[in-house]
């Protein structure tokens, strides 16, 4: 029972442990974000590890409500890869998003500007994007609505239920923050 509830929530134990992680680092203070000004920002830019599941779903939702150039991108990933069949699947069912279109883009290939905004899911994204001496400002997710959440989990290895528990997360926190920007809902 405990073992089907952490797969449910959190994907996995190791899953769970990393969600508490960031939420022990974020509620110690050593993560604080402050969103930029809107006219300093001209792009908004989502990263996970492989743009096949996260980042790909959050591009989507941000840009079905702002008109704010948006893009995606993946830590860890080689460029022209597909969307994940299940995240595919479950972002339809769920939001009526496409993502059969999508193409995975790879850090390395990706031409970042100053005014980018990187939207991570993780605060292990955050740090590799800092230490490969990326400047723009960084902030989570989770971090946007009344609910936050210190870290989106991956669902590439999860079950199902989980990977519906994410599709949810990310249109509920792309919706959030594309309400901070105008041309927002």
């Amino acid at each position: 029972m405990l073992k089907n509830f952490i797969k449910d929530n959190y994907g996995s134990r190791k899953g769970l442990l990393y969600y508490q992680w960031d939420g022990l680092i974020s509620w110690l203070g050593f993560y604080q974000y402050k969103l930029p000004d809107d006219e300093a920002i001209e792009r908004v830019v989502f990263v996970c590890q492989g743009n096949i599941c996260r980042s790909a779903l959050a591009e989507a939702v941000f840009r079905r409500y702002s008109s704010l150039e948006t893009a995606s991108l993946g830590l860890n990933t080689s460029t022209g890869k597909p969307a994940n069949e299940r995240m595919i699947k479950a972002a339809k069912i769920k939001a009526n998003i496409d993502l059969k279109r999508h193409r995975t883009t790879c850090l390395h290939d990706f031409h970042h500007r100053g005014s980018d905004l990187f939207v991570c899911m993780e605060l292990h994204h955050i740090k590799i994007l800092r230490k490969l001496g990326y400047e723009n400002p960084c902030v989570l997710l989770g971090a946007f609505g009344d609910t936050k959440l210190p870290r989106i989990n991956d669902p590439y290895s999860a079950n199902d239920r989980f990977m519906e528990k994410t599709v949810d997360d990310i249109i509920y926190h792309a919706t959030y923050l594309a309400k901070n920007f105008s041309g927002g809902p």
